[in-house]
């Protein structure tokens, strides 16, 4: 099932215990976003868990990596680059992990990807898409044209 990142707050909670779960296997708490992560605010949730998606165990360790992100979420290089890495950065606090579905990794990559080479730098590995769950999973997607569609007149 897809979740699109506009709705992902007011839809997460019909979902708990649905569909596949995600969890990293680690014991996680809720903490609060901090201000230094100000990519990750206005995102519809104040609250992240910690370890995170990339395995960060302290918000020391968690501002410092995601702040080598903010630059690349300034270039706008796609609509959903800051859903993205905030999703992976400081995911929601529910009771599982709610990963970024694969389409939402490929397309930020697609477009990502060639603002990164201008700088010198290349996908990094540990955003591999592969490593994401398809869209049929229960996942964070992007916002398609058939949802706009199907959902038009709502």
């Amino acid at each position: 099932m897809l979740l699109t990142a506009e709705i992902l707050v007011f839809t997460l909670s019909v979902f708990l215990g649905v569909g596949t779960s995600f969890d990293i296997g680690l014991s996680t708490k809720c903490v609060v976003i901090p201000k230094e992560m100000d990519m990750c605010h206005g995102i519809g949730y104040s609250e992240m868990r910690l370890p995170n998606l990339m395995g960060h165990t302290s918000m020391a360790e968690v501002i410092l990596k995601s702040t080598t992100w903010q630059h690349l979420v300034h270039t706008d290089c796609h609509p959903h680059v800051r859903m993205f890495l905030c999703s992976l950065f400081a995911p929601i606090c529910l009771d599982t992990f709610i990963h970024p579905c694969r389409s939402m990794c490929v397309g930020v990559r697609d477009s990502c990807a060639p603002v990164l080479a201008c700088h010198g730098h290349t996908w990094p590995e540990s955003l591999d898409c592969n490593r994401f769950p398809a869209d049929e999973d229960m996942c964070l997607a992007s916002l398609t044209k058939e949802y706009k569609y199907l959902h038009k007149g709502r």
